[in-house]
């Protein structure tokens, strides 16, 4: 064999450790060319900042090759010895993705099935993998000192990997297991004080009921739940995260339903991972659409890592995005017609189309019009289909959101059918108690942005993108909204808003029928009509760029301080860096009752009083807030000083114009449905109860015992509520446990109400009383017809708005409506309510 390293020079021999020029030297395809202008500009101050910096953050628009920078970043430091190196995929379909890709250009790279491999280990190649493969309590990598050590960690979708180790850091209990049993009961009596009816559901098994163990039971009795853990602690939902969390269980928060039980710590432990937490160099992929705000707690990085990214700034925007929006169009125009319209098969489809919804149960609505819906383990054989040509089907994704790329025809028109949310018990907790917060909607917001960018994955490549569901439509048009999102995707929601009320004035002046307006606009995007084309780069080219929330980023960063100031035994300081914060910020209560609460968990275990005088100043703020054990007193539930009509113009005048007053009110009243979650459904009557001019609160949530909803109809008129939303509509009779939840929720209101007048209603699909059940007062039933018949009546009541001047309403125009629509006092009472039929006296 020739020796050839002898006829080298030195120079030649020395591995480069400039990207840009490592890049030159590699055996690529012969199709790959040179590197792109913002590959060039990222790594060229990449090679500039690293002497100086440990942690980068690259945000770059999607199919600018961010996956080839982050190999040639590892490369470089292998090649200057500063190994070993990882790349990390949030899930395993892009482990294989990019390890092709690293072949094309001629980098060697290694995976790890078991064992990590030795050419890993030794700085030989770079080990591409999961996150979880790093991230679990049973990791290869090592925990704690026993950590091997890395010379630099990258992560792929910074966000989605995030999302991930909080995960891996989760115990999730199902019922099945003995331990979800055991805990419930040692909670039992603790659970049934934060709320009655809501434990009587988590006891029936209601997947949707969930309540929080207080901090001060779960502290309390950390040795029995130590126990419990630790006798099912080889099972799969906990063997992975119980090495992380045995002696972290005080800083922990346990969240239980009807199904499971969820443990997760208030701030993930990353120092257990020394390969992460002590790298030498940390980068990070993030897409230009999405706030990094988050990663401040989430990866623990700090907040002028986020301020600073590696970017590109001669390109503001990528791709073409036509947002549409067809309820706005018309309201014929709705989340039914979407789904019958595209949710059908249609043999020889060129292009694909794909549907975004939140949850299975959505799913089904477009399984049955004809839609294929992905399954965990069918999702990369369907993906793969639309990209290799076959779309005669249209593809559901259930809660999918990210980490599916569908570029080009493999989807050129995506239906996002339905706002998102979480399947994290954590999360959906703070969305029934903080719905308002920052940090809630901008978890929201992170699930559409990156739904939004699953058909738009290059510089050239476009979509239809078709907004669909009440909820969503609400969400994406609320004034709050647009603050939250990136300003590419704000923009392009601008677009779309304009470009549906465009078609809308088609309809209004009788030019088009309206699904004829709709279909129309969508071809002018698909057949590449020149003047949309100019109209979408012209509306692009306008908007500003900005980085992320420096308020946000503070706050985040506050929050993990006393984090780690509470992890670290000083629960005094915690609580004052909280209350530093509020100080100097300008929080809504709803926060401010948040961080009181915080700052009373901080405080329990070393000056009980103190805590609990903070936990009752936050929930006098917020009753949702969890119920101290004592010093709560409940406050009557009263009307202002006006007239009903005098409350519903006061409410008129909070809508610029009918179409937002529309947009509205046709999502509350889209969530009377059975078969809605019952927060979404209580939360509906109780927004309703304000747009018809009374006064509503849910006992249930807010004092934790009462009823579902209450309405104050007048200063002696009441409306007392059980909804039952989630019982199956072919449900025969009301049983003995919703009888007796009736029963306590008159019991509560006589309690408290002495004097006054109830009307008691029960919503639920049944027109009989079993045989073992009994009311104790007079209830009436409300069925699915009743709640249509209210429903049309409250929609014409609204509808009759839509000429006025929404800010100048007269008190004798609304009173006239309230008469023609029947929705007075008298008419909410019984109309729309019927006796129910007493099985034990047939």
């Amino acid at each position: 064999m020739v020796d050839f390293k002898k006829r080298l020079g030195a120079a030649r021999r020395v591995k480069p450790t400039d990207p840009i020029t490592l890049y030159e030297t590699l055996d690529r395809a012969s199709d790959k060319g040179p590197l792109r202008p913002a590959q060039v500009s990222v790594l060229g101050d990449w090679n500039i900042r690293k002497a100086a910096e440990s942690d980068f953050i690259v945000k770059l628009h999607t199919g600018q090759g961010k996956t080839l920078i982050g190999l040639l970043m590892l490369q470089a430091r292998l090649n200057e010895g500063s190994g070993p190196a990882v790349y990390l995929c949030p899930d395993h379909f892009l482990i294989a993705q990019t390890r092709a890709q690293a072949k094309q250009f001629g980098i060697a790279t290694c995976t790890a099935d078991g064992d990590l491999p030795e050419a890993f280990l030794n700085g030989q190649s770079i080990l591409v993998t999961s996150v979880q493969k790093l991230f679990n309590g049973r990791t290869k990598f090592g925990l704690w000192s026993q950590s091997i050590e890395v010379g630099t960690v990258l992560m792929d979708d910074a966000h989605a990997c995030s999302d991930r180790i909080r995960q891996a850091c989760t115990i999730s209990l199902p019922r099945s297991y003995q331990a979800y049993g055991a805990l419930k009961s040692l909670f039992a009596s603790d659970l049934e004080q934060q709320g009655a009816g809501t434990f009587a559901d988590i006891e029936n098994k209601k997947r949707s009921a969930l309540l929080p163990v207080p901090y001060w039971a779960w502290s309390d009795r950390e040795s029995e739940v130590a126990k419990f853990l630790a006798a099912e602690a080889d099972r799969d939902k906990i063997s992975f995260a119980w090495p992380l969390l045995k002696d972290m269980l005080p800083r922990c928060q346990c969240i239980v339903s009807g199904q499971a039980i969820e443990i997760e710590p208030y701030s993930a432990p990353l120092d257990a991972f020394g390969s992460y937490a002590n790298a030498d160099m940390r980068i990070f992929m993030s897409a230009t659409v999405t706030d990094d705000a988050f990663l401040v707690k989430g990866l623990k990085l700090e907040p002028e890592t986020i301020t600073r990214p590696l970017t590109y700034d001669d390109e503001t925007w990528s791709g073409e995005k036509m947002i549409v929006i067809p309820s706005l169009i018309h309201e014929d125009l709705d989340d039914h017609f979407v789904q019958d319209k595209f949710g059908a098969s249609s043999e020889g489809r060129k292009r694909g189309f794909v549907a975004l919804v939140p949850s299975f149960a959505r799913a089904e609505l477009w399984e049955s019009h004809g839609a294929i819906v992905a399954k965990p383990e069918t999702i990369e054989v369907l993906v793969s289909s639309l990209r290799s040509g076959d779309r005669d089907n249209t593809i559901v994704l259930a809660n999918r959101y990210d980490g599916v790329d569908l570029p080009d025809s493999a989807c050129r028109v995506l239906i996002f059918d339905g706002r998102p949310f979480s399947e994290s018990l954590v999360d959906l907790q703070a969305e029934q108690v903080r719905p308002n917060s920052q940090a809630t909607l901008m978890r929201t917001l992170r699930s559409v942005e990156q739904g939004l960018g699953r058909s738009v994955r290059g510089e050239k490549d476009y979509s239809v993108i078709i907004l669909s569901g009440t909820d969503l439509v609400r969400l994406v048009r609320a004034p709050s909204t647009k603050a939250l999102l990136s300003p590419q995707v704000a923009q392009q929601i601008e677009i779309g808003l304009e470009v549906s009320e465009l078609a809308k004035e088609e309809v209004a002046s009788g030019d088009k029928e309206p699904e004829k307006a709709f279909t129309d606009l969508i071809r002018q995007c698909l057949r590449r009509d020149e003047d949309w084309k100019a109209f979408y780069a012209e509306q692009m080219d306008a908007f500003d760029p900005r980085g992320s929330s420096v308020e946000l980023l503070n706050i985040f960063a506050q929050e993990l301080e006393a984090e780690d100031a509470f992890a670290a035994g000083d629960a005094a300081g915690a609580a004052d860096i909280l209350q530093t914060m509020l100080d100097a910020g300008d929080f809504n209560n709803e926060d401010t009752a948040w961080y009181l609460q915080e700052s009373a968990r901080y405080q329990h275990g070393s000056d009980r009083a103190e805590a609990l005088r903070l936990q009752k100043a936050a929930h006098k703020k917020h009753r949702r807030l969890l119920k101290p054990s004592s010093g709560v007193t409940v406050k009557k539930l009263s009307l202002i000083n006006q007239t009903r009509t005098e409350r519903i113009a006061t409410w008129l005048k909070g809508f610029n114009d009918y179409d937002e007053l529309n947009v509205t009110i046709s999502e509350v009243i889209g969530r009377l449905r059975f078969g809605v979650k019952a927060d979404s459904f209580e939360g509906a009557l109780n927004e309703l109860a304000e747009a018809l001019g009374f006064a509503g609160e849910r006992p249930d949530k807010d004092w934790k015992e009462g009823p579902d909803n209450l309405w104050a109809l007048n200063d002696q008129t009441y409306l007392v509520i059980e909804a039952k939303s989630e019982v199956k509509t072919d449900r025969a009779e009301i049983n003995k446990d919703e009888a007796e939840q009736m029963n306590r929720s008159a019991a509560w209101f006589d309690k408290h109400y002495k004097g006054m007048t109830a009307t008691h209603l029960i919503i639920h699909p049944a027109k009989k009383i079993a045989s073992e059940a009994a009311f104790t007062h007079s209830v009436l039933g409300i069925t699915e017809s009743d709640l249509r018949r209210l429903e049309k009546a409250c929609r014409g009541f609204f509808k009759s708005f839509e000429t006025q001047e929404l800010r100048s309403v007269s008190p004798t125009f609304i009173q006239k409506q309230i008469d023609a629509h029947k929705v007075g006092i008298a008419e909410l009472c019984t109309g729309y309510a019927r006796q129910l039929k007493d099985m034990k006296r047939d």
